[in-house]
């Protein structure tokens, strides 16, 4: 038996090479929107995968498939790709993450493309959300080999695309196409720092609406119909709707707490042609929260509710369209794959923090869809550095994290008995 300190020094030996291996990876903008070079990312991925010795597929996505969720990206290609290693016919752990990052922006004080690293931290987009993920369990089950750990099981890794946007044609196209169905134990390795074991997330459904009045001149406004206004009757009707959410709130560990109710905003509004046309069009934008015991079905019902009573009162017509929908997920603090990193997490940190996302993630897809309990989120990086400038992971968190994945992997799998 290969004792995990064995493990750990191989992770420590690696430093120089995960490094060198992140710098280039980040260097790929795989920016989403749009789904920007995808298809580089994804060589690097399979070239990463093909090196150790993984069985490797990738999985390219429909392009219907595609143009039914991003009708507007349609045009982009995108592959997933898995790598799976079989060492014996024990459990499948599945570690999985994607390597879409939200666009950089302009006001970074360093190529967000070009990864520099400074004080101990790697800076680039993606450092922290989440391609440092991706690595780490990539490096968990390179230091197993180098240990020369003889494990009873089957490790599949899959990197995937779109979570920024749902991810809907990435992790939820391989749980719809089977991918997940020998799967026991799944670790999605977004980051939530490695003092952190992530049991699921609140959901969110995202709409907008449009006012449909009658265009006229200004000087004859009693001839129109100002959608601006009959949009005031409704955004009037959505603040006491958020006062309502307020109040159901989540005893699950929702991070930040302020974060542990439901919730609505009104994110986005358009209207108007010139100051001197009553305007026949208002759309608006909503972002709606769900916690978990709240369901996307019963969210619809009511904003429609507050739709059709808008409607009657102002006697103008509305649009109502869908933007995206997640549904929130969560699984049990005693379920086997939480118990066992949090013991690992412990030995390094001293203490394990659970936790539950304020936003959404594709954990949903393994656990709603796939109907698989064993499912937590656990990876480097820190939330706070996702989607800002500047964006940076700590060497250390990758290793910490990689060894924490390295040694549930052991205790998950299990080891072959010598001869």
């Amino acid at each position: 038996m290969t004792s995990q300190q064995q493990v750990f020094d191989a992770i420590d030996a690696r430093r120089d090479r995960i490094v060198e291996f992140l710098t280039e990876f980040i260097g790929i903008p795989t920016e989403n929107p749009p789904g920007r070079a995808y298809p580089e990312g994804a060589a690097f991925l399979e070239q990463a995968l093909n090196a150790r010795n993984y069985d490797v597929e990738t999985v390219p996505v429909p392009q219907d498939v595609v143009a039914e969720h991003y009708p507007d990206r349609a045009e982009y290609p995108r592959t997933n790709v898995l790598g799976h290693r079989e060492y014996g016919d024990g459990p499948t752990l599945h570690f999985t993450g994607h390597f879409d990052v939200v666009p950089a922006g302009v006001d970074w004080t360093r190529d967000p493309y070009d990864p520099v690293v400074e004080d101990g931290k790697l800076y680039g987009r993606g450092a922290s959300d989440m391609k440092s993920g991706i690595a780490a369990s990539l490096l968990a089950v390179d230091a197993l080999e180098a240990a020369d750990v003889d494990l009873a099981g089957t490790i599949t890794q899959s990197m995937t695309v779109d979570e920024e946007t749902g991810g809907f044609t990435g992790l939820g196209y391989l749980v719809d196409e089977g991918y997940f169905a020998e799967t026991d134990y799944c670790i999605y390795t977004e980051c939530f720092d490695s003092t952190r074991v992530c049991l699921g997330h609140r959901g969110v459904l995202k709409f907008e609406v449009t006012a449909k009045g009658k265009k006229s001149h200004g000087c004859m406004a009693h001839d129109g119909q100002n959608a601006i206004t009959a949009m005031q009757d409704f955004l009037g009707r959505i603040e006491e709707y958020r006062e309502t959410l307020h109040t159901r709130t989540t005893d699950l560990p929702v991070t930040p707490p302020e974060s542990r109710h439901a919730d609505i905003s009104t994110t986005m509004i358009d209207a108007g042609y010139s100051e001197n046309v009553v305007p026949d069009r208002c759309t608006a934008t909503f972002y709606r929260v769900l916690v978990p015991g709240e369901s996307v079905s019963d969210a619809r019902s009511e904003i429609d509710a507050r739709l059709q009573a808008t409607q009657e009162a102002t006697g103008a017509e509305f649009d109502y369209d869908e933007i995206m929908f997640a549904e929130p997920a969560e699984v049990p603090r005693e379920c086997t794959v939480s118990q066992t990193v949090a013991t690992h997490v412990e030995r390094h940190h001293g203490d394990v923090e659970f936790v539950v996302s304020p936003g959404s993630d594709d954990q949903r897809f393994v656990v709603n869809d796939g109907g698989i309990e064993n499912c937590i989120v656990y990876g480097p990086g820190l939330l706070e550095q996702a989607h800002v400038e500047d964006e940076y992971v700590p060497i250390d968190e990758i290793l910490t994290a990689a060894k924490v994945m390295a040694a549930t992997t052991i205790d998950l799998l299990g080891e072959t008995e010598p001869n």
